[in-house]
């Protein structure tokens, strides 16, 4: 996840519903809240207790904005890169690489004592055009330099990678994705990335990472366990899953659903972690309130079931803020229906809404 979006479009997006935000906004505390919660203490200190890690989704091109990088370091431990570290931006042209930005990433984690999840080494999306237009043993050799230039570059400074992210196609087939074209080498590819991240880097744990797969019992849900289950056996050098957790409230499995799914996958010896978090309001029902009352139930029981796992190391929040999220471009929020979807912790003006509330009680076991 992660695309790219322009501040044009997010503008558009924000100013169309201006009445409703501004409505939201007002209520971005609960109004339920004692008084120690309108200065609600940062999330990595009960993380920190917890022996969890709470992260975010950061952008370089925020970090010119006083607060951004402040709020970011003060409140959350684990940092992910938005789009740094993905191949457009690490290797666009072939065997030339450029590191400019995740090393700044990696500068501030250092700095504000955070955790690195390196995002992410193979997908389809965000390839340099060279890339997309590769096949065969030339896709495949270039897959395996792109793996090993970027993770040996950062090597020891990545806490967990994104080895393969999205691998698996929609629908009823649980085949590899159709418009791949890592697809086309067949499914071993994926072996191959694995084990040329291991080889690069042997202490960074190694992670696939997809969406919708977060209950079992859909055909990609069902393949995505088969595959890390063959990884498994095959002896490839995988460390975890990861759950993307990006909530549709219209159809959603459980809180227990997807505790019971995050525990078949530590039996066959994974991490587990959500690494793509949010939560929109727009198609839940009822007054701006309510709305974000009842996004604070979903974030907390999807948090606290995962945690309730003991393999489930962490949990990150796909942005900083609700302006920052990538379903604030029309183009993507049209996914989740009517806006404004505000899915994440902290408001546009860096407050905590409700839903922080319910991540500190998920942390702190209430």
């Amino acid at each position: 996840m992660g695309r790219r979006i322009s501040m044009g479009a997010m503008g558009l997006a924000i100013a169309l519903p201006l009445a409703m935000l501004g409505c939201i906004k007002k209520e971005s505390v609960d109004p339920q809240a004692s008084a120690a919660e309108t200065t609600p203490p940062p999330l990595r200190e009960a993380a920190s207790r917890a022996k969890r890690h709470v992260g975010v989704a950061l952008a370089t091109w925020h970090f010119g904005e006083g607060r951004y990088a402040q709020v970011a370091g003060r409140t959350f431990d684990s940092l992910t890169p938005e789009n740094e570290m993905k191949w457009d931006s690490t290797e666009p042209r072939p065997g030339s690489f450029d590191f400019t930005a995740g090393d700044s990433l990696v500068a501030f984690a250092v700095e504000n004592g955070m955790r690195v999840r390196g995002h992410t080494l193979v997908w389809h999306q965000q390839l340099p055009t060279w890339a997309s237009g590769l096949s065969g043993d030339g896709l495949h050799a270039a897959m395996i330099r792109h793996v090993q230039g970027v993770a040996g570059h950062f090597k020891g400074k990545i806490a967990q990678w994104d080895v393969v992210n999205e691998a698996i196609a929609e629908g009823p087939s649980g085949e590899l994705r159709g418009d791949s074209p890592f697809s086309g080498l067949g499914p071993t590819y994926i072996d191959d990335a694995f084990r040329a991240a291991r080889e690069a880097d042997p202490h960074a744990m190694l992670f696939y990472n997809d969406y919708d797969i977060e209950a079992a019992g859909s055909p990609k849900s069902e393949a995505a366990f088969h595959l890390l289950e063959r990884l498994k056996q095959a002896g490839v050098p995988v460390d975890g899953v990861g759950f993307q957790m990006h909530v549709d409230p219209r159809h959603w499995p459980s809180a227990s659903e997807i505790q019971h799914n995050m525990e078949r996958y530590a039996a066959l010896g994974l991490a587990v972690e959500i690494t793509e978090m949010d939560v929109p309001v727009g198609e839940i029902a009822g007054t701006p309130a309510e709305k974000l009352q009842r996004q604070r139930e979903i974030t907390h029981d999807i948090v606290a079931a995962c945690f309730a796992v003991e393999k489930c190391s962490g949990v990150t929040f796909w942005g900083l803020n609700d302006e920052y999220s990538w379903l604030s471009d029309p183009k993507w929020g049209r996914l989740r229906g009517r806006p404004p979807h505000l899915p994440l912790p902290l408001d546009p003006d860096y407050r905590p809404k409700p839903m922080y509330f319910g991540i500190l009680d998920a942390l702190q076991g209430r």
